[in-house]
């Protein structure tokens, strides 16, 4: 960020107050609960501009107290109430105290929230109002432009790299069965594919094909870094830059990480298998998607791939697009950049279209290695951590197992399902929990709304654990009405209370339908209100 400069900040004195200019007197404060949240979203909203504290209405400079030896730590305490980062500047003008907050436009598609006095504050005039439906609507179907079609002024056939057009051409050839295409001219090539236009090349283009010098020079960001760290300590152990056609070292990408993998051995009966930490496809989709998403327009970062013996990170700068969020990101696609995105289909990169997510994740799965995860992705970049360490190899055995008994063949989401209901999380798509309490593979416990599933007892008994199923299960229905009924007789009167302290973890529905089944069969009468009473054996 430049400094301001006195000639630069006389000339916004001399406009009007607007969408994307503020001026506060904020002589000895200003609210940073409530106020600075939402000047600071609004103006994001619309697209970016200026704050600034201790400068009056009639544009006097006045001076600001606000933030006095604490400004530094402003910026920070903005990014967490409303995920952007705004750069704020001390400066001095007429001998008073200015603070200006730079303030960066909302990602297109998406809506700044506060945590101030408004959710979706907008400007009108120099006030703040609540936003209205109609530009709500106008923000979340906004579309991104495809960066990867913009045409690069001065990048001619000549920064073409031989070699990287050449890999593309042979992979072209063989996807598509046409020997011939390896013998195309370059221009035919590049037309054909969409990376030439009339207009000139692409970016596309100078990603996926452009000579070292030309990407150093026009598209520096266009850069992926791999680190590797034996143990998770903050330096590497070692480092490798590529800033080269993507088509040129992609097989190099692979080739570093694998030359660093891990062999795991495990035994099914006398019979040793392996797994190995890093799996090549996962681990090239992973490398593709970021390519494909990452936001070239952010020259200042670069995509990192971090690796241990643990994991495997790739930090793709650029958020999630619009609508695309964590938890719906194995159902919903979109491209940042469709032009490289489509290269990468006709050279068989990549089968088809938003496939990709569902290959790391369901390798991950299907290795027993759980889910990959996006914990630490923010609006300026998407992280994707693949795990390397296998959690339960029994679940690899167990889901290989019910392919063969059942002679089926599992589909993703059924297998992402099952990880669930390993993991103990809610069963997502009930659309498979017929088929899978139908083969045996799962089983329900409880008959209420609360009811839950795990997996059969058949996984815990081939794992080996068949006291951990019945710590899941717990007893069985009849156990627990015999515990009833052994505690009234205990105590000669049983209430609501004492059921709940020997059922922790059933509902009150579940304990209702308990004591009325024991009703019914005679067992128990209940005394009083329904409140206040009690329950009493009837033999």
């Amino acid at each position: 960020m430049n400094k301001t400069s006195e000639i630069e900040f006389q000339s916004w004195l001399k406009n009007s107050e607007g969408l994307n200019l503020e001026f506060k007197k904020a002589e000895n404060s200003f609210n940073e609960s409530k106020d600075l949240p939402d000047y600071c979203s609004a103006i994001a909203n619309e697209g970016g501009g200026k704050l600034i504290l201790g400068v009056s209405d009639n544009k006097t400079i006045t001076g600001s107290k606000a933030f006095k030896n604490t400004y530094h730590t402003v910026p920070n305490k903005i990014l967490q109430s409303i995920g952007i980062r705004v750069d704020i500047e001390e400066c001095y003008f007429s001998n008073k105290r200015v603070l200006i907050f730079h303030i960066p436009s909302r990602p297109s598609g998406i809506i700044i929230a506060s945590t101030g006095n408004y959710k979706y504050p907008m400007r009108v005039g120099s006030s703040l109002m609540e936003m209205n439906s109609e530009k709500i609507k106008e923000i979340v179907t906004e579309t991104i432009p495809d960066f990867s079609s913009t045409i690069v002024e001065g990048f001619n056939i000549s920064d073409v790299d031989i070699e990287a057009i050449s890999i593309f051409s042979a992979l072209w050839a063989q996807k598509q069965n046409k020997p011939e295409y390896k013998n195309y001219p370059i221009d035919k090539t590049l037309k054909a594919i969409g990376a030439m236009t009339d207009k000139g090349l692409n970016y596309a283009c100078l990603i996926l094909f452009g000579k070292k010098e030309r990407i150093d020079e026009l598209l520096p960001g266009a850069e992926i870094i791999f680190e590797w760290r034996q143990e998770k300590k903050i330096r590497y152990d070692s480092r490798i830059n590529w800033r080269e056609p993507f088509f040129k070292i992609f097989d190099n990408i692979w080739g570093a990480i694998n030359a660093r993998n891990i062999r795991i051995p495990f035994h099914e009966g006398f019979i040793q298998r392996e797994i190995f930490s890093f799996t090549e496809e996962p681990v090239r989709e992973a490398v593709l998607n970021a390519v494909t998403h990452r936001d070239y327009r952010i020259n200042s970062a670069s995509i990192f791939i971090k690796a241990s013996p643990e994991e495997i990170v790739i930090n793709s700068p650029g958020g999630f697009l619009p609508g695309i969020t964590q938890s719906n990101i194995l159902e919903k696609s979109e491209w940042r950049n469709r032009r490289i995105a489509e290269i990468f289909e006709k050279a068989g990169l990549v089968e088809r279209s938003g496939q990709g997510m569902e290959i790391i994740f369901g390798s991950t799965i299907k290795e027993g290695k759980g889910l990959p995860g996006f914990s630490g992705s923010d609006q300026y970049a998407v992280q994707l951590t693949i795990p390397a360490v296998i959690k339960d190899e029994n679940f690899i055995l167990y889901i290989e197992k019910i392919g063969n008994e059942k002679q089926i063949s599992l589909s993703f989401e059924e297998i992402l399902e099952l990880e669930n209901i390993r993991e103990k999380r809610k069963l997502h798509n009930p659309i498979f929990k017929n088929k899978f309490l139908d083969l045996g593979i799962i089983e329900r416990i409880g008959n209420t709304s609360g009811s839950k599933y795990v997996l059969s007892h058949k996984y815990y008994a081939f794992k080996g654990k068949p006291g951990l199923y019945t710590r899941i299960v717990g007893i069985s229905r009849d156990e627990k009405k015999h515990l009833i009924v052994k505690h009234i007789q205990k105590n000669k009167k049983g209430f609501a209370r004492d059921f709940v302290d020997i059922f922790p973890d059933l509902t009150q529905k579940d304990i209702s339908n308990l004591l009325q089944e024991l009703k019914k069969e005679g067992k128990i009468s209940h005394e009083g209100t329904d409140k206040s009473g009690c329950w009493v054996l009837l033999n």
